[in-house]
């Protein structure tokens, strides 16, 4: 049996092999990030072209996306159109747009003549005669279909069937990108003003996407219904998104901050009413909080809306996609719920200018998930949600990656550290600045005066800064650059019945700060320097090092001090 299944894997390999070398221009760059663990270290020329913020193809300024897309679910293809109105920012003859290459461009349209679309890769250069003046206000309409990527199951577009056999769609571009299934300016930082999103659908199927829904078209002679959604607020372009499947829609009343009284939408499969109606009970206690602890719900002109995806959870702006599983893991609460209903401040709202940024978004929301914790539930669910973080850092690459490049995300873990650790970069920022009333205060004022920008982390660094009142560039710039955190070095005699411990560096930001050990009931307080010191214990009980009670930091044991 162990043999006739290696022979199944070999055959598997090579078929594996052989389709991704028939696709390699597709799938190489997944391929190579799927399998180094330590991190997108090489970058292609492509990618640091359609990453650079300077670039000057990218002088200009992203008005409005209008998209129209055809959902073929039997051919699991698209075919869209893209009308792109956009706001020359420079005096330029050549501005750059973004398609990846399995898309075929049927037709464009350029409100300027003479225009001709030259296509490098997943890179379209939109060139015109002469130079366009700065200010010029364009229209770039782009038809094109085609199938999107997918590798190993993972996919811009996710065609999967529900517990009934039944048509099941979610779309997923956060990392790799839009672009995979849209034509777009790429760069974080290139959102939109407003955005209309036009899905056509087999006429048995719902779409639910971002914003409002404002019109329901029958086309009765090709048996299809066409959704349109309007989003008037900007957006981040990897939130554009819809979904189609046997959904039904439910309504829960919500009074916001304001004393306004609105409504939450939930957009779920047909056997799943009840069972969701029930999970979702949480959303208002949940929006509250995080109304008190950010401010006012940014996005309430688009809605505030849930839609149940093909897979956990993804933080599409007034479109949330969750899961199916619609079962708690915090007592009454559901965490991936938290996490991403707090991304409607940090990465929707307040959105990171280039994909370097992105621990802002994760690591926020991450972080929002023990505070919310916390306000319900008291320390000690603060401090475990903390522990659990400690837990799941990786500390291989920085959070903090190269800025200026297109790279996708797809898989890799020495990239998820932007969750937990951006987490307890902060955490570790609250001990440092030990005053909560100030802490608190400075987190609600980044949303209200950053509100709906973007923001690169220097800027943000800056931001804490000046609201904190003393500068904490040291501790981002550790937490942000460096592989691991501090280390506090351990050797421990246990004939002697002691355990000695020093920093292995200074660590400039906790100059006389504590650690602290726990056995049984007993707590220890230590403040260590960058010479050895060394502490009592009973040798008989085992002791903890509390880390989840101070700054972040690791411990290595020595075999001699």
């Amino acid at each position: 049996m162990k043999l006739y299944l290696n022979k199944i894997k070999k055959t598997l390999v090579l078929l594996g092999v052989l389709s991704f070398g028939l696709n390699s221009c597709y799938y190489k760059p997944f391929i190579e990030y799927r399998l180094n663990n330590k991190g997108f270290k090489k970058f292609h020329k492509s990618e640091r072209i359609a990453g650079d913020n300077l670039n000057p193809a990218r002088d200009y300024k992203v008005n409005r996306y209008d998209w129209k897309v055809n959902v073929l679910p039997r051919k699991k293809s698209i075919s869209g159109k893209m009308d792109i109105f956009f706001t020359t920012t420079s005096a330029q003859r050549t501005f750059l747009f973004d398609l990846q290459k399995r898309m075929k461009i049927t037709s464009f349209l350029c409100s300027v003549e003479n225009a001709k679309i030259v296509r490098k890769a997943d890179l379209l250069y939109l060139i015109f005669d002469e130079n366009i003046k700065i200010n010029k206000r364009l229209k770039l309409s782009i038809e094109y279909k085609g199938k999107p990527a997918n590798v190993a199951g993972e996919g811009p577009i996710q065609w999967e069937k529900d517990k009934e056999g039944r048509v099941w769609i979610s779309t997923v571009t956060e990392g790799i990108g839009p672009k995979f299934i849209m034509p777009c300016n790429a760069l974080l930082g290139a959102e939109s003003d407003s955005s209309s999103i036009s899905v056509t659908v087999p006429s048995n199927l719902v779409v639910a996407s971002n914003g409002r829904l404002i019109s329901i078209e029958s086309n009765s002679d090709k048996g299809t219904k066409t959704y349109q959604h309007e989003i008037t607020n900007r957006i981040n372009n990897y939130s554009l998104s819809f979904n189609v499947g046997h959904f039904i829609e439910l309504t829960k009343p919500y009074k916001d901050i304001n004393g306004v009284d609105r409504e939450l939408k939930f957009y779920v499969l047909d056997y799943n009413k009840d069972k969701a109606s029930r999970f979702y009970e949480q959303t208002s206690m949940i929006l509250n909080e995080f109304e008190k602890l950010y401010g006012e719900f940014p996005f309430w002109e688009d809605g505030c809306k849930f839609i149940e995806s093909t897979f956990s959870a993804m933080e599409h702006q007034s479109g949330i996609a969750m899961g199916s599983d619609y079962e708690n893991n915090w007592k009454e609460y559901n965490t991936t719920l938290i996490h991403e209903l707090s991304h409607e401040w940090w990465g929707n709202s307040l959105t990171g200018e280039d994909y370097c940024d992105i621990w802002i978004h994760e690591g926020m929301a991450t972080y929002s998930e023990a505070l919310f914790l916390e306000k319900i539930y008291g320390k000690e669910a603060y401090d475990l949600r903390m522990k659990q973080a400690i837990y799941s850092t990786k500390n291989t690459i920085p959070i903090l990656k190269e800025c200026g490049v297109l790279y996708n995300s797809w898989v890799n873990q020495a990239d998820q550290d932007i969750y937990s650790k951006g987490a307890l970069m902060i955490h570790s920022l609250r001990k440092v600045v030990n005053d909560d009333s100030l802490f608190f205060k400075s987190l609600f004022l980044i949303q209200k005066d950053l509100s709906k920008q973007n923001i690169s982390s220097h800027d943000l660094i800056l931001k804490f800064n000046t609201l904190l009142g003393k500068d904490y560039s040291s501790l981002f710039d550790w937490y942000l650059n460096m592989d691991k955190p501090p280390v506090l070095e351990v050797y421990i005699d246990k004939e002697e019945g002691l355990i000695y411990y020093k920093w292995k560096d200074i660590i400039p930001f906790y100059n006389n700060g504590e650690v602290f050990i726990k056995q049984e009931d007993k707590i220890l307080k230590l403040i260590p320097k960058t010479e050895y010191q060394a502490q009592k214990i009973t040798d008989s009980i085992p002791f903890n090092f509390l880390i989840e009670k101070s700054i972040y930091y690791t411990i290595e044991l020595q075999k001699t001090k």
